[in-house]
């Protein structure tokens, strides 16, 4: 991709005249190699017009490119029109406009002025070119959605040495045709269509694996969660039930003081009206009942408070005990649940191991598709350069009888 200043530009050469069909297949063959390597390099040129294209003594050669054009051509991909970066489909289809051209003399797509030219590349397909060969090689590159244009130069180039076999048969007259197009067409598209569907169902597997184990590891996830909560929860009720036994405590502490003060209150007042009804006249009599009962109500008193008291604490005992009887058997759960845990997240990490293990495998099986069909392709492109080649060796026998 090296330009000069004093290089001629395919613009330049296709205002001379119409391009030969030989001339022009090969100038095809020389851009779709020189835009094979800038896809192989993971780039796209973005820019594919006749004035970015310089002509050298053996082909064709891409100018690099300054940017997308400031205006709209006769071979902007759709896409770009709508706003969408360039790719090498973008590029595929640029290309497929200019082949068309080159053979025919005429534009896939033109209008008068700017909008018309943008709805012909948007909605029209290129003018029949009187080949069908031709019009199969340009429709491959220039539908209109980038996914179902031709996605690799290899398979173009292909097409383009299979074209340029029959076009030189064509010329050479029907004594040199060995071997049928039609015939070693199909058996491409067989292959083709075979590969095709292996990659399709590896790739199915692949997501159906993918779901799977997604699905198993958001249901552990689940349960990791849950026997969360219910550990969190075993590991509260200990303070919870430590909490139940003080407050229940102080409850009874209150009571108590409460019935002393509430005793205390009604007999303080039963006395101050005794005192009060019996007068000065019988002050020692009422003292001394006064004291007697004093006695009695405080006997009284101690023996109901000592009997609530030891009530309350039965009581309390009882339901320490209980507390402690839960809480040893929330221990025994919280162990339980502990060793469960523990097993569960080592089933977990087992079976995401063999998750990993299956991606990796199922990964390598794709990428041998891969390598499988990139050999297929290599082993048709030998095949083409035989076909050429046999052909070459019929055009000079054909040649050197005529001439004896």
């Amino acid at each position: 991709m090296t330009t000069t200043n004093a290089q001629r530009t395919l613009a330049q050469r296709m205002t001379e005249g119409r391009i030969p069909v030989p001339e022009a297949l090969h100038y095809a063959m020389s851009l779709a190699d020189s835009l094979r390597k800038v896809h192989d390099a993971g780039k796209a040129h973005g820019a594919v017009t006749p004035s970015s294209i310089a002509v050298t003594a053996t082909g064709l050669d891409l100018i690099p490119s300054l940017g997308p054009p400031a205006t709209v051509t006769p071979y902007t991909a759709p896409e770009l029109l709508q706003g969408q970066p360039a790719d090498a489909r973008s590029d595929i289809f640029s290309f497929g406009a200019l082949v068309f051209e080159m053979l025919t003399g005429r534009r896939a797509f033109d209008g008068d002025g700017q909008t018309a030219l943008t709805l012909a590349l948007s909605n029209s397909a290129p003018p029949a070119s009187g080949s069908p060969a031709v019009d199969r090689l340009v429709a491959g590159c220039v539908a209109k959605s980038p996914a179902a244009r031709w996605q690799r130069m290899q398979k173009i180039i292909m097409e383009l040495k299979l074209l340029t076999v029959a076009a030189r048969r064509a010329d050479a007259g029907p004594a040199t045709r060995g071997v049928s197009d039609t015939a070693l067409r199909s058996e491409i598209q067989h292959l083709e269509a075979r590969l095709a569907t292996r990659l399709a169902a590896h790739e199915k597997t692949v997501a159906e694996t993918q779901q799977t184990t997604g699905q198993a590891v958001q249901a552990l996830r689940e349960q990791l969660s849950g026997f969360g909560a219910k550990l969190a929860a075993v590991e509260e009720r200990p303070v919870q039930s430590a909490v139940n036994v003080d407050a229940l405590t102080q409850q009874i502490q209150a009571h108590v003081q409460d019935a002393v003060g509430a005793v205390t209150q009604q007999l303080t007042a039963h006395v101050n009206k005794t005192i009060e009804a019996a007068n000065q006249q019988q002050i020692a009599l009422v003292r001394e009942a006064i004291a007697a009962a004093t006695e009695q109500h405080a006997a009284n008193v101690e023996g109901a408070i000592a009997a609530a008291a030891k009530q309350q604490a039965v009581q309390v005992n009882s339901t320490v005990s209980t507390v402690n009887q839960r809480m040893a058997a929330a221990e025994q759960n919280m162990e339980e649940i502990r060793k469960h845990f523990a097993t569960l997240q080592a089933n977990v990490a087992g079976d995401l191991h063999d998750f990993e293990k299956s991606l990796k495998a199922q990964g390598v099986a794709i990428e041998s598709a891969r390598t499988a069909m990139a050999q297929t392709d290599d082993l048709v492109e030998r095949v083409v350069e035989a076909l050429e080649l046999l052909q070459s060796s019929m055009l000079d026998q054909h040649e050197t009888a005529a001439v004896n």
